[in-house]
């Protein structure tokens, strides 16, 4: 058996680059035996690799897994950036409690320099 099959598949077809309707068959060759490839009305043969469509999902699976990989560790990078935030932020409000104890105290002396300014030039 050297020649392709001409059985069409019926349930399957594609538009060739030409335009025309293109019937997936199965060739019956020695060398390509069950091999599906496409063929269009005017002859132009359009292979149908399996080896080809399983690579490209091999790829595409290796591409998935590094995606998913750089998601982790994006994660784990906001979960460290959000627990320096929190961090700073309570430095922040400490600071801030800091400024506002520290502000009372020198209204407090300033209060106590003029009280004394007060008493002392009274003399």
């Amino acid at each position: 058996m050297s020649q392709a099959s001409q059985t069409s598949n019926a349930k399957k077809s594609y538009v060739c680059r030409c335009g025309n309707l293109a019937m997936l068959r199965t060739s019956h060759t020695d060398m390509n035996s069950g091999r599906q490839f496409f063929n269009c009305a005017i002859g132009a043969y359009i292979k149908f690799s399996r080896r080809y469509q399983i690579s490209n999902i091999r790829k595409a699976l290796n591409l998935f897994k590094e995606a998913e990989e750089q998601r982790d560790h994006f994660k784990g990078l906001l979960k460290d950036t959000e627990k320096d935030r929190d961090q700073l932020k309570q430095k922040l409000i400490l600071d801030e409690e800091k400024e506002k104890g520290l502000k009372i105290m020198l209204y407090g002396l300033l209060l106590v320099v003029v009280f004394w300014k007060c008493v002392t030039g009274m003399q």
